[in-house]
């Protein structure tokens, strides 16, 4: 049962993800000035990689199995690969979460450099340089990889996690099942043994994850300082950017912090107090499917610009077309002299739409 319910997650987390976030790309393409700058790369990167999370997420469906000092990150294989390759592939997906977190420091990175109109910095992100910070979280996720791949499999038979305890939990066939494994310590009635791989892995990820805390708290703390400094002498208009474009990074660190922060770290840190956290293994699933999805809703959300073209399409398009199907279909509506009209949409005075700049 548990996994029939993680997997409609996945297949729904999926298909939600790829409307929201081709939505917000369509967006960011159509409805974003182009004094917005390289900012723009920025946003659809993380459109792109958020899409790619849930693909592969979906392909793999993974789960996670917190039991008595364990971690395990697995999957039953289900497009039934080679088990080398699903292996392999298991691996990928779990190191999409180094990809996200790195590229969310980054987009504050960036936001603070353009608050404090660092030109220098802020050229860095202009073609062909972008490509340079795409490389950057490339990094972040092969590290990732590479170290469960060295230190998340350990053949120290000491130190092997309990592949029992999961196949008799979730009923999954063990010649399918793929698996990272982190056991930190074995305790005896006589000594302790500490699984020295499983602990290196643990703080490789571990900083990553702090990384990335250290510089969205530090960009996002100064990215507020600056916009508290200088609303005094810029534009009203770019002010209104940054206060808009800070409200959802602000948002976009909370959701993160709940639904890639807080798992990864209670992941990682309950196998040393030899907790079991089978009553919320589902609930940490689906923050991992969930998050490609609430993460580009916040923008569009908060993005005035978005917000209105959404609301315009909905109140205007929808609503028109309502009406005509309505006529068609009652030609009583289309003999009275009726004039529906659809509510008052916001006009600036200026005759133009107001962009963020």
């Amino acid at each position: 049962m548990k996994i029939s319910i993680q997997q409609v997650s996945t297949y729904s987390g999926f298909c939600l993800s790829v409307l929201v976030n081709n939505i917000l790309m369509y967006m960011i393409k159509n409805k974003t000035t182009k004094q917005l700058g390289s900012y723009v790369y920025l946003m659809l990167s993380f459109s792109v990689f958020e899409l790619l999370f849930s693909t592969v997420d979906v392909l793999n469906q993974p789960m996670i199995f917190v039991n008595n000092g364990e971690f395990i990150f697995f999957s039953s294989n289900p497009l039934h690969l080679n088990k080398a390759v699903a292996k392999h592939f298991n691996m990928i997906n779990f190191a999409c979460s180094g990809i996200i977190i790195s590229l969310l420091a980054i987009h504050f990175f960036y936001r603070y450099m353009a608050v404090c109109n660092n030109q220098t910095w802020l050229k860095q992100f202009e073609k062909p340089r972008f490509l340079i910070w795409i490389l950057i979280f490339f990094i972040f996720g092969l590290e990732w990889y590479f170290a469960t791949l060295f230190l998340g499999n350990t053949t120290d038979k000491t130190c092997e996690v309990d592949m029992d305890a999961l196949i008799d939990y979730y009923k999954v066939d063990p010649e399918l099942t793929v698996f990272i494994g982190i056991k930190y310590h074995v305790k005896s009635a006589l000594k302790t043994t500490f699984c020295t791989k499983s602990i290196i892995l643990a703080l490789i990820l571990l900083k990553i994850v702090l990384i990335s805390c250290i510089i969205v708290v530090y960009c996002g703390f100064r990215t507020w300082k600056e916009i508290t400094i200088k609303k005094r002498i810029v534009s009203r208009r770019t002010l209104d950017m940054q206060r808009q474009f800070f409200r959802a990074l602000v948002v976009q660190t909370l959701i993160p912090f709940f639904l890639l922060y807080l798992p990864l770290i209670t992941m990682l840190c309950a196998p040393i107090l030899m907790a079991s956290l089978h009553k919320i293994d589902i609930l940490i699933q689906f923050a991992f499917v969930f998050y490609p999805i609430l993460d580009p809703i916040a923008v569009l959300m908060i993005v005035r610009d978005y917000r209105r073209a959404i609301k315009s399409f909905f109140v205007d398009q929808l609503f028109e077309r309502t009406v005509r199907i309505l006529r068609c279909c009652l030609p009583w509506l289309a003999s009275e002299n009726r004039t529906i009209t659809p509510p008052p949409a916001h006009v600036n005075a200026s005759g133009f739409p107001r962009y963020i700049y």
